[in-house]
Order: structure tokens, then sequence, then C-alpha cells
């Protein structure tokens, strides 16, 4: 799948407005085609992950509403990750992130880097559009995590947790020609076990494919990196760009 990719300045003071926190947040943007062969792509390896999860699923009496929710939150989860993927690569200018197949919902690993390290990836679509998420002091976006993942030590350990926000409504995937969508940043390990910033709530995140609720932590945005701050993670760990 092909994707353009580009960098914008979210600056929550402009205009000016009281109940927006006071930063200036870089975020990646990504434009992706959904027609003809990325769109079959797209949908190829989407139905492929819902018809995954299903048997997972605890009542496996799924009808069609809940076929086409699953389908569509496989959507949001594979453009995502693929995304995500190829800006890794391309800022670093070499294959250092590949995708990991699914096995359960529960130890997934998103993306793996060739130096061990993992990425959880997680999306959402915010109805008052990314700037609001990401600058509204009251209802701040948040960046979550499992809570088992931070502290079992048999549960699946990963080491970066990445927010995905999309532009598009998810409902309109299946229509819309152009699918738009932002990676905002996210958190370290260390970060989301930080009590000066991350807290524990219990939460069915919109993206789980399996929705149960559960606790997370979880770190607002504005006290998560932005992508200046995820790059400055990738060089901490050994890459050079």
């Amino acid at each position: 799948m092909l994707f353009e990719i580009s960098y914008e300045m979210i600056d929550c003071q402009n205009p000016q407005n009281r109940n927006n926190i006071c930063r200036i947040h870089k975020v990646v943007k990504f434009t992706f085609k959904n027609e003809n062969e990325n769109k079959n792509k797209l949908l190829e390896k989407a139905t492929q992950l819902a018809n995954s999860v299903i048997p997972n699923c605890a009542n496996n009496s799924v009808n069609v509403r809940d076929t086409k929710r699953l389908l569509l939150d496989a959507i949001a989860g594979v453009l995502s990750e693929n995304a995500l993927v190829s800006y890794i690569n391309k800022i670093v200018k070499q294959d250092i992130a590949r995708l990991t197949p699914f096995k359960t919902a529960k130890n997934q690993i998103d993306i793996q880097l060739n130096n061990g390290k993992t990425i959880e990836v997680r999306s959402s679509y915010i109805r008052n559009g990314v700037k609001f998420g990401i600058c509204n002091e009251k209802y701040n976006f948040k960046n979550i995590c499992k809570y088992e993942n931070l502290y079992k030590p048999d549960e699946c350990n990963k080491d970066f947790f990445a927010c995905v926000l999309f532009e598009t409504n998810k409902e309109n995937f299946l229509n819309e020609k152009t699918i738009i969508f932002y990676f905002v940043g996210g958190s370290t390990k260390q970060m989301m076990m930080d009590d000066s910033i991350a807290f524990i709530n219990t939460l069915e995140p919109e993206d789980d494919l399996i929705k149960i609720k559960t606790n997370y932590r979880v770190i607002k945005l504005k006290d998560a990196l932005d992508a200046n701050g995820f790059e400055e993670y990738l060089r901490s760990i050994g890459y050079k760009f």
C-alpha cells in the first residue's frame, strides 16, 4: 500500500483559544488513495485480519452489523500500522521496521524494529477533529496501553505506544476515495510507568477488535511525545538519521 507522507505543525494557540493548551505539536500526515489496487490490497488485508479475530470472540454469533464494524476497525488498524512502518523506514532510509503477523488481540505486537524494540499502534476517530483532540485542555485525547502489558512479565512486552488519529470518519472508509489520518506521537514504556503523567482508566478502546473493558495506563496527549519526540526516541535507541 502506498501513502503520501508529510509533516504538519499544529499550533494550539493559532488562533488563540482559552480552552486549548499552549503547544505547537508536530504530526505526520498520511494520505491514502482509496482506489483501484490500493483499495483492493487494503480490503484484502483488513478482511484477513477481521476473519482471524472472529474465532477469538467470546460470542461467536457475530451478526452482520458486528461484522461490518469489525471490518472498519480492521481497516483502521491496517492503515495505521502500514503507514507507520512506511514513515519509520522512510526517515531512517532503511527497512528497520516491519509488521508482525496477527496471533491474538491480547498478545499482539504491531511493529517490530530490527534492534528488537516493539511498537503498539492505537488509532481513533475524533468527531471534533484532530486539532481538538491534541489541543483541548479539558477533553485532551489519551494515549493508552493495557495495564497488564506493563506489569505482568508473561504478557506481551511493548516499548513504545503510538497514537494515530483519523480525520476521515471510520464510517466512510468503504466509500471515500481519500482517507486522511495522522501519527500524532505517543509514549515510551518508561513514560507509561511514570505516575506524574500516567494514570489508570477502565476503558473499551474504539480500535480494539475484541471489545472488552479492561484497565489501561493512559497519558494525555499534552504530556505525550509528538512526532519530533518520537524521532528523538528512535535516535536514543541507536538509529541515526
